[in-house]
């Protein structure tokens, strides 16, 4: 008799491992489980995640709820819920689920734990300059990505890539994860290894202000928040009031000095550069809001830059930490004005 499964998800990084778990004579899934559909884009039109089309797509119940309560748990009691897997759910799940499947429930977090527990660990790994990440299999437990580690998947990130070319790698890196060891979870005979506590470091989650360009970080430090931040919140300098979103840049004279940032110190019909307290940003890219990403020689049809401009910003607040952010879900405040 096949063991039962129900999957916890919303983001499309979750796809590669569900269709395994599909075909794996093994198991059989019960039912998916997503966020409920939200409003995104301009208009606010309510749109599915990622893992409810795929649900939908394949036939597969699919279950939305608001919060996965005590309500919620006894229902999937009642479609026999032997083991459940999450992948980038988006909810803490509390005792009612955890305790609910016979053969455990195990998380697919992307990060090398300890390290980079939380809520964005794709994004700060890279915001952070990290050469590798990866995706732990881990048994949940109510403290934050905290419990047993059965296996890892270890991934590079290159020096050019971003938050959506990192996750595709760690998608495609759930299939040989889960492969060698889904008879393990299933019989029983998985192995665990305890993380070690003191090694651990906490993410946050990412907000729009998170995007502003600090140019007290050194130019390799800003163009790997950007990095990091891209397809998610984004990137966006100030100048003279007006928020310039950030496309395509570069690195110039990484580890120069300069005496001040944020200062436009040459411009031409390819490329703006831009001090930073180190190095210089090459930005070939630019937008204005409610406008669309040009290229510089057609940014500069329509907006004036010209050295010896400044840009505004404020110091970034930290993204990773020792401890748990006490105000995980909420905005960062500026510490300090404008600059």
């Amino acid at each position: 008799m096949k063991v039962r499964i129900v999957f916890f998800g919303s983001h499309g990084v979750a796809v590669p491992l569900l269709e395994y778990l599909r075909g794996c004579h093994q198991v059989e899934l019960a039912c998916v489980v997503s966020q409920p559909d939200r409003g995104s884009g301009r208009g606010k039109q309510r749109k599915p995640t990622a893992i409810s089309q795929w649900a939908t797509l394949n036939g597969i119940p699919l279950l939305c709820p608001e919060k996965p309560d005590k309500e919620f748990a006894e229902h999937l009691r009642s479609l026999g819920c032997d083991l459940i897997f999450v992948m980038a759910y988006g909810h803490i799940l509390r005792e009612c689920v955890l305790t609910l499947p016979r053969l455990g429930i195990y998380n697919f977090h992307a990060s090398i734990l300890p390290k980079y527990r939380g809520a964005s660990p794709v994004e700060t790994a890279i915001a952070c300059g990290e050469k590798v990440t990866g995706v732990s299999l881990m048994e949940i437990v109510e403290k934050m990505d905290a419990g047993d580690v059965i296996d890892m998947e270890r991934v590079p990130i290159g020096a050019n890539d971003f938050a959506s070319d990192l996750y595709g790698k760690l998608a495609h890196a759930c299939v040989p994860l889960i492969g060698r060891n889904i008879g393990g979870i299933v019989g029983g005979t998985a192995k665990r290894s305890k993380q070690d506590s003191t090694e651990a470091t906490f993410t946050r989650k990412i907000t729009k202000l998170d995007g502003c360009l600090d140019f007290d970080l050194s130019a390799v430090e800003i163009y790997n928040r950007v990095r990091g931040f891209h397809g998610h919140v984004g990137s966006y300098a100030l100048h003279n009031g007006t928020t310039l979103h950030i496309g395509k840049i570069g690195v110039e004279g990484a580890g120069i000095e300069n005496k001040s940032g944020g200062e436009v110190v040459h411009v031409d019909r390819k490329k703006i550069l831009v001090s930073a307290r180190s190095g210089t940003l090459a930005l070939f890219e630019l937008q204005r809001s409610g406008g669309k990403m040009l290229k510089i020689n057609d940014f500069l049809n329509g907006y004036k830059l010209a050295v010896g401009d400044r840009f505004q910003w404020h110091s970034s607040e930290p993204i990773v930490a020792p401890v748990p952010f006490r105000r995980s879900a909420a905005a960062p405040e500026i510490s300090g004005k404008w600059k």
